[in-house]
Order: structure tokens, then sequence, then C-alpha cells
């Protein structure tokens, strides 16, 4: 392992040896061989001792499961750290937790509050760290110098979790706490002034974290050098030095201590740190104008970043950093436009999208709908979960399986593969899955710069965007636009906004067909109405969106329409919500759909969608986007006493549908999280995963009476026109009794054109 031993384990380890020399206790041989193992980083000896003791289900006392639990801990093998945690702690409770006169109670909460700060999760992080300082406030501290030392621990994982949560206040407070305790000329010195630097960087006080890591006080004890070497090189304290020598200016400190932590043989296996180092010192060479190098090291960057599956915060949210990765991915992206190579800028827009579904998605654990990919998936997991850890010499043919699972993964389930892998397009595989008469107009946000990418199957060019406020222009349009009752001109907030994102690339784009990616708060833009309120966007273009490029590898081609299925205004058990028009609005879509099964009211049900196969899903009811939590956005459909009537987001993930097009005539059913990657995760991206080729969906509060109207108008054309412009007809027509932007423009196709 290349940083160094949790510094409680490895404090008590010292201790031991001291006891020991002076008469105070003797571990037994076992307990020595480990403490060795432990102190040359030979954990996977460890683990490879231990476990399979464990596994017999032989007694293992409470001094050699926490061996195990902190090789576990080291090597970031959580899946293993946390049942070895809870028998531990089991033990614990039994009466097995004094060591050589240490009480090791608190441990086990410990080592789970760092391994959730590793793994982004700051709230279960905080609630282990006040369950180890409820029971160190037990102890006594003033003569027990290996309490001191969990109690720096537990204090420091308190203070990083409060501050991540924005809890400013507790965090201090927890500072005032650290800074209390005598621990000058001890082995707990340095200990200390670290935990205090990582509080610090948690609340954003790099030149604080700086001078606590520089603090004379923070050495050890002259007899504690007699038996622990302080040279190795600790890979995390030696990033978080860097970081704070380079956040506070010292940029040329910062260098050195960058480049001799990418010279260290280990730093490549720690993902969580790897990536960071190579960011700050791709963004030294930008500011140096060595342009070569530091795209080297983004590209590098993001081969670290892709090379796993769920989130990675390993070795990162522990010492108080939490980065973003979408970072690389803008820098990178910034380079390659600035030197001339749009076409590779745009290839990494597109795996920069990847990446933000992959993390985004990465709570949800069950996506696969077969029980052989349920397989796969955890195997995929397992794999990507033992390349983050530190491999010992038998564990080399992992990254060549992780390799191979990906492969059959991509093979067997596309859908599935683009949730969970970052895919990697290049630009010309990406343009050849344009027709002829379409362009393609994608916009992503490097910081606060923007940039249009236009695109067709002959020609790429990437457009800087004049975007100086660009999520307050968008939100006075949207304010403007669902304002019906006219107490404002939305001209003013259209043309405002068509100058920042449209002006700049209307005069190239030569076809009628156009496809809209958006991106960040663009996703709330209503496309159509953009141009101006005489002549909008919505006649000149046939306009259809999609989450990515990528996905136009993804859409399965048109079925014929032989079926449909239409819920409408379901009982929600309050007349209050009733939609009347939505029950008119069924009852002609009927009379207009082939082999229309209608259900109205109670019957309007989401075990409705499990009943069949339709070509056409028309689900007309109440929607609601949640911000906070997109996962949890819903529409509300009726309730039977096998399912509730709120048909979730992530449950979309889970159906299997074979819909040529589901339309949502609801409420903010097109609105997904816009996120500093992409908001990718809405109603409209489950549905394509779960089988949709196509979705109708809308961006607010729409009108009853003027989405029934433009939905009858929608279907009687869609044979004929297909869906961008059926839709484009439909919307034309109620704009004609209905001006005003409010009544037409919510409404979007996403997915294929046919």
């Amino acid at each position: 392992m290349s940083s160094r031993p949790h510094q409680g384990i490895r404090a008590f380890l010292l201790l031991c040896l001291l006891l020991s020399a002076v008469g105070c206790g003797m571990p037994s041989m076992l307990d020595i061989k480990l403490s060795r193992m432990a102190q040359k980083q030979k954990n996977h000896e460890v683990i490879r001792t231990l476990q399979p003791m464990v596994d017999r289900h032989e007694p293992v006392p409470s001094s050699q499961l926490m061996f195990l639990a902190g090789a576990y801990a080291e090597t970031r093998n959580y899946a293993r750290l946390f049942p070895v945690c809870d028998q531990w702690q089991a033990q614990i409770e039994r009466g097995d937790r004094y060591m050589f006169g240490g009480d090791v109670s608190a441990m086990p909460h410990y080592l789970r509050a760092n391994a959730f700060l590793d793994l982004g999760d700051p709230v279960q992080a905080l609630a282990q760290a006040q369950a180890a300082r409820a029971i160190l406030d037990r102890q006594d501290i003033r003569t027990n110098g290996f309490i001191v030392s969990l109690t720096i621990e537990a204090e420091g994982a308190l203070g990083v979790a409060q501050a991540l949560l924005g809890h400013t206040a507790e965090a201090v407070a927890c500072l005032g706490r650290l800074k209390a305790l005598n621990t000058d000329g001890t082995i707990n010195a340095p200990p200390k002034y670290t935990a205090m630097a990582r509080v610090q960087v948690a609340l954003g006080h790099f030149d604080r974290a700086l001078a606590a890591l520089q603090d004379p006080k923070a050495e050890f004890h002259s007899l504690a050098t007699l038996f622990y070497d302080d040279t190795f090189q600790a890979i995390p304290l030696a990033f978080l030095r860097a970081k704070c020598l380079f956040e506070t200016g010292r940029i040329a400190e910062a260098k050195a201590a960058y480049d001799r932590l990418l010279a260290h043989p280990h730093l490549p296996e720690v993902g969580g740190l790897h990536w960071p180092v190579l960011l700050d010192r791709a963004r030294i060479a930008v500011k140096e104008g060595q342009d070569p190098l530091a795209e080297n090291l983004l590209r590098t960057s993001v081969t670290v970043i892709e090379r796993q599956r769920a989130s990675i915060g390993t070795e990162a949210g522990r010492i108080g950093f939490v980065g973003d990765k979408q970072a690389c991915y803008q820098e990178l992206i910034a380079l390659l436009i600035r030197t001339g190579h749009p076409q590779d800028a745009f290839a990494f827009v597109e795996r920069a999208k990847g990446r933000a579904l992959v993390d985004l998605l990465a709570s949800e654990k069950r996506l696969a709908r077969t029980p052989d990919l349920d397989v796969a998936l955890a195997r995929l997991g397992q794999a990507d979960q033992e390349l983050t850890a530190i491999p010992d010499p038998d564990g080399t043919s992992t990254r060549g399986i992780a390799v191979t699972l990906r492969s059959d993964l991509a093979a067997k389930a596309p859908e599935l593969a683009s949730l969970v892998i970052v895919p990697e397009v290049s630009a010309a595989a990406l343009q050849a899955r344009l027709a002829p008469d379409e362009t393609l107009l994608e916009y992503y946000a490097t910081g606060n710069r923007w940039v249009a990418f236009l695109v067709t199957r002959d020609d790429l060019a990437a457009v800087p965007l004049p975007a100086a406020d660009l999520k307050g222009s968008v939100l006075r349009l949207r304010q403007a636009l669902t304002d019906p009752g006219q107490r404002q001109d939305p001209a003013p907030a259209i043309a405002e906004l068509s100058r920042q994102i449209l002006d700049p690339v209307l005069a190239r784009i030569r076809t009628q067909k156009l496809i809209i990616v958006p991106h960040g708060i663009l996703h709330y833009v209503p496309f159509c109405a953009l141009g101006s309120l005489e002549a909008p966007l919505l006649e000149r273009f046939s306009l259809r969106m999609l989450p990515s490029a990528t996905v136009l590898g993804l859409l399965k081609p048109a079925k014929p329409i032989e079926n449909a299925l239409i819920l409408g205004n379901p009982d929600l058990g309050n007349p209050a919500l009733d939609l009347p028009f939505t029950q008119e609005e069924g009852v002609a879509l009927a009379r207009i759909l082939p082999r229309a099964t209608l259900r109205l009211r109670k019957e309007a049900t989401a075990e409705a969608l499990q009943g069949g196969r339709y070509g056409i899903i028309h689900l007309a009811a109440h929607g609601s986007f949640d911000e906070a939590r997109p996962l949890e956005s819903a529409l509300f459909l009726a309730s039977t006493p096998r399912t509730p009537g709120a048909l979730k987001v992530a449950d979309l993930y889970r159906l299997d549908l074979d819909a040529d097009l589901v339309t949502l005539s609801a409420c903010d059913t097109a609105l997904s999280q816009v996120s500093s990657g992409d908001d990718v995760v809405g109603f409209t991206r489950g549905l394509l995963y779960a089988g949709s080729r196509a979705i109708l969906s809308s961006l607010w509060k729409v009108d009853d009476e003027a989405t029934r109207d433009l939905m009858v108008d929608f279907y009687t054309q869609l044979p004929a026109l297909g869906k961008p412009a059926a839709l484009r007809h439909a919307q034309l027509a109620v704009r004609a009794r209905h001006p005003h932007p409010f009544y037409w423009a919510a409404f979007m196709i996403t997915g294929n054109a046919q």
C-alpha cells in the first residue's frame, strides 16, 4: 500500500511496542507478526493470514480483527471492510475491547467514518464519527496516549464531515477541540496537526491547512523514532501539502511537490488522488505555456477517472479534498479548442457526459433486467473495486478481467453499458450516425465559458459563445414564458438568450432538421421559442433533442405502431388534482390511435405498463421534478394494493418497454438534475433506457386545454410526418390560436426521428 497506515492503528502498534518494552504487557507472536506486516505496508499478507480464519469461523480476537480491518481500509476494499468492522464491533460489545491498556471500542466507528468520507457519503461519515466521539468521551484522555490518538482520528473525521455538509460552526468546534489536545513531543503530534489540516481543507482554508502542516510542534518524540521510520512517503499527506501550496499561490513549490508525487511508483493505484495531482500539474503547465505537456497530463487524468465504474472518492474525501472530476474534462476540452483540435474536443465532451451519467447513477444498484446481467454487473463491480486497491503480486490480472467484462457487457447490453461504462467514441464515428439532412448542435460549458459544436456528416466546428450570465438569462426566459397572463413581455428575454446561444451559429446551419444536445442550465430552455416572438426557431426547423450525441448509436429504429396504451386523469384521491381535459384528451386519442387500450381514473395505474407490449404509451397525468433528488421525480398514477401511485425515475430503469413513443402529457417531465457534468438523470433518459425509441415531454406546468388540442393534432399528423415534424405541426397550430409560448413551447421530442 502506498500510503501510511491509519494514524490510530499506527499509534496503537507503536504503543504496543513501547508498553512491551517497559513490561506493561506482551502481545502474542501472531500480533507481533501482524504488527510487522502492517508497519511494512504488507496489507495483502495481513489479509491472507487472517481472512481464511474468519471464513472458517475460527475465533479471532479483537487485536487481530483490528489488523484485518486496517488492511481492508488501507487497500480501500470497503465491501470487505464493513463486514469485518461489524464482526469486530460485535466482539467488542461482548467484552473483547482492551488491548495492552487501550480500549479500541471507537475504532470500528472511525474506520467506517473514514470509509464513508472516501465514498463521498459525509452524512453516514458524520454518524459514525459521532458514535466514535460518544465512546471516547467516556474515556480518560489525560493519561492514555492511545485514547488521544483515537480522539484525533474521530475529531478529524467528524470535522471533515461537518465541513463537507456545510456545518461550518461545528467544524470549527472540532478544530478547537483538536487544538486543545496536548500532544507536544509525542507520537500524536503529527496526526493532530494533519487532522487540523484536513478540516481546514474541507472548509476551503488552504492557507490555514498549510500552517497546520508546517507547525513546528508537529514532530515525533525522540523515543518514537526508534520504533517508527518517518521517512516513508505518505501519498495522502504529500498530496495535502502540495494542494495547499498550489491553492495558496506557491506555484514553484507546488510544482516540485506534484512532480515528486507523479514520480511515486504507487500513485497510479490511488485513483482518488492521482487525477487531482495530474489536473493541478496540468494547470501549472498551462500557466508556463507548456500546452503539449498539459494535454498529456489531462488525457492521463481522464483515463484514470474512466478506469473506474463508480464515482472516485477514495483517499480524497478522507483528507478533506472533494474535487470535481468534470474539471479534468473541462480543462482538456478548453485546451483542445484553443489549440485548434475541435474534433478531439467534441469527442471528450461526449466522454464527459458519459462520465457524468455513470457518477449520477452510481447509487442506483438495480439497473440490470436479467439475472445474467446482474451477475455481469456484480463481477464488473468487483473487478473495479480491486483496481482501486494497491495490487499484490498475485493480483495483476484484475485489469485484464475488467477490460474483458466491459467488452462483454457492451456487446450483450449496450443500453446498460452506456449507464455504467464511460464510452470512448471518435468524432468521425459520431458524425457518421447523422443523416445527410441533419445538423447536430451540441452545447458545452468549460467553467464560465460556453462553446457550441456544429456537427454534420461532413463538417465539425467549435463556436465560442458570448454567454456572460447564461443562468440568469435562462431563468428570466422561463419566468417570462411561463406567465400566460402576459404580465411581462417575453420578447426581451427571448432576444437576450438568443443573442448568447443561437445567433452565433444560426447562419451556419444549412439543414431543416436540427438535433439539439443541451448542457447544464440549457436543459431548461425551450429552443423552439428562441429567435423572436414573430419568427421563432419552430418556423424554420424540425427539432428533436438528445441527452448526448453518443445516444444516436443506442436508439433503436422505429417500429410499426400496432397498438397503444393511454393512461388518463388518474384518480389520486383528491378532486383538486383531477385533470378533466386529460380525460377528454385520452378519449379523443383512443379514437385516433390504432388498437388503443384506454385506462382512466382508478384504472390508470403503473401496473398497466407491465401488462403488455405497446407501440405508443401515452401518460396524461400530473408529474413533478425533484431537483435535489432527481431519481425521486415522479409521475402520479392511481395506486393499487400492490403498487404505489408514484412512478419514479428510478423505477423507469427497471421497466422493460418496447415502445416506439412514450408521451408524458404531464408537468415538468423533461426536466432533469443540472449537475457539473450534465443533467441526464430524468424521465427522458430513464425511458430511453427502458426501451422507448422516443419521448414527448414538457418543460413546465402546461395548460390542460391547449395540451389536449396539441396532442390530438400531433397524433393525427404522426403517421405521415414522423415525430419531430408532427410535433412542429401541432405546435404551429396551437400557436395560431394562442401566440404566447406558454401554450405551445413546453413540449419537446427526445430520441429518434422516424
